[in-house]
């Protein structure tokens, strides 16, 4: 992580707090119906209780097949008991973190500078300078040797730089590491956003790739993850070499203002906080739970005097999707080297919110009422009025096959789920209005529908 990108989070995090705190005046207190989406789904008959929709939503999709098989067999319990039947193991955090350290590799990025004077003004005179970073493997083709590499946009970007033929900033002299190997293996920058921190490289034929261990990171849901949780920084601190360290989850999602690569942007973006050292180097590595899996890409931290434990990283469910769709974009042959999210035309707030704990895991967990404030565009075509509560998302594409689905609990849910439209999607919305519960007029995107691009370049 470059020293002047924490140091600007350091200038900014309290007056985010004074933001937030403010925010929570201006949300009410409830629903007129007081609708959320467990007590909808419990009076249209979806779930038998709050506890079993809370239990389904927060359990890994393998379980509840196995608990469909079993009901198919014979089996009367209900979910939840189920679940409490069958148990949950706990991982042995040493084997998951061993193997998520080979998921991860450092970066090195050289950067060409124009000299400056001692008074600050630049000559015509240049200078190579290099920054480290890290990253982590999102997909790989061993075989040919080649992964897909998520990292920070700041970390291939430098706002001093002369700049390369290809994106102003971007380095084109990138080169990644793995575990325990010093051998120097060129990537290529395939795309990134600025306003999300996020960017791909590319790796080719790599013969190091085929005979290392290294493999892609399991993504875990971060809208699972709970605060206390034990979670894992594996980075590049300080460009010695990949190491690891632990905390806990001290916010489970929240926004920070904070500033952008190029210096001048500011930007909101959805953070993971925690106390979990983070260092120089640290950016783009990833922040994995006791299972090994990715829940977050380390981006920030705070170096306020006096402050400890200010860690941040973009929460993985919205990291990885703006990575598929730089990938997407990439792979169409795009122009547009960024992600591009299916756009609404709606304004949306938090009515309501409250902390539940689910019985079957002790854990709390945040539950929020989000309401429609406006409707213009594809959203007021789906009939989505003004005060409707937002229920559930799906997108499901051309073949009829659903790629995404989401109860919305929380205000973000939304807006991430977006970055997995395409042309040719349909998305189905529910919510409720006036007591009942409403499916809107599912809407398929076509070229004419109003897409945002989040590239290189800050996008307000």
């Amino acid at each position: 992580m470059k020293k002047r990108w924490l140091a600007c989070t350091s200038l900014l995090v309290a007056a985010v707090m004074s933001v937030a705190l403010a925010g929570c005046s201006m949300f009410g207190s409830t629903t007129a119906d007081g609708n959320t989406p467990s007590k909808v789904a419990v009076s249209g008959g979806a779930a038998d209780s709050r506890e079993e929709f809370l239990a389904a939503q927060e359990t890994p999709s393998g379980w509840r097949q196995l608990y469909e098989e079993a009901v198919a067999d014979g089996y009367a319990g209900s979910f939840v008991d189920f679940l409490k039947e069958i148990g949950v193991t706990s991982p042995d955090p040493i084997v998951s973190v061993n193997a998520a350290v080979n998921t991860v590799t450092g970066i090195e990025c050289a950067f060409t500078e124009y000299v400056q004077t001692a008074s600050g003004r630049p000559t015509s005179q240049t200078q190579t300078v290099h920054s480290a970073g890290a990253g982590v493997i999102y997909s790989i083709d061993k075989p040919v040797g080649g992964p897909y590499i998520v990292t920070n946009f700041h970390v291939v970007y430098n706002a001093d730089s002369v700049g390369n033929e290809t994106v102003s900033h971007v380095s084109d002299d990138i080169i990644v590491y793995l575990y325990g190997s010093s051998e120097s293996i060129p990537a290529t920058y395939v795309g990134g956003s600025i306003n999300y921190d996020i960017a791909v490289l590319r790796v080719e034929d790599s013969e190091a790739f085929k005979a290392s261990g290294a493999s892609a990171a399991k993504v875990a849901d971060s809208d699972s993850i709970s605060v206390g949780e034990s979670v894992y920084a594996i980075g590049n601190p300080e460009g010695e070499g990949i190491s690891v360290t632990s905390g806990v989850v001290s916010v489970d999602a929240e926004y920070i203002n904070i500033t952008a690569a190029d210096d001048s942007t500011t930007l909101s973006l959805l953070e993971i906080r925690t106390d979990a050292a983070i260092n120089h180097g640290n950016s783009g590595g990833g922040l994995f739970n006791a299972s090994g899996e990715l829940v977050g890409i380390v981006n920030a931290r705070d170096e306020g005097d006096g402050v400890t434990g200010f860690g941040y990283a973009i929460p993985s469910n919205l990291a990885t999707a703006v990575a598929r769709s730089i990938i997407d974009n990439a792979n169409a042959g795009s122009n547009d080297k960024g992600a591009t999210r299916a756009t609404l035309g709606v304004t949306v707030q938090i009515e309501s919110s409250e902390g539940l704990r689910d019985p079957l895991t002790g854990k709390m967990y945040i539950e929020e009422s989000v309401i429609v404030r406006s409707s213009s565009g594809v959203g007021a075509e789906m009939g989505l009025n003004v005060n409707d509560t937002l229920i559930s998302a799906k997108i499901t594409n051309a073949e009829g096959t659903v790629i995404a689905e989401k109860a919305l609990t929380r205000m973000h849910m939304l807006s991430t789920l977006l970055f997995d439209v395409r042309i040719g999607d349909t998305l189905t919305l529910v919510v409720s209005r006036n007591g009942e519960t409403v499916e809107l007029t599912p809407h398929t995107f076509t070229s004419e529908s109003e897409f945002t691009l989040f590239a290189e370049r800050a996008v307000s």
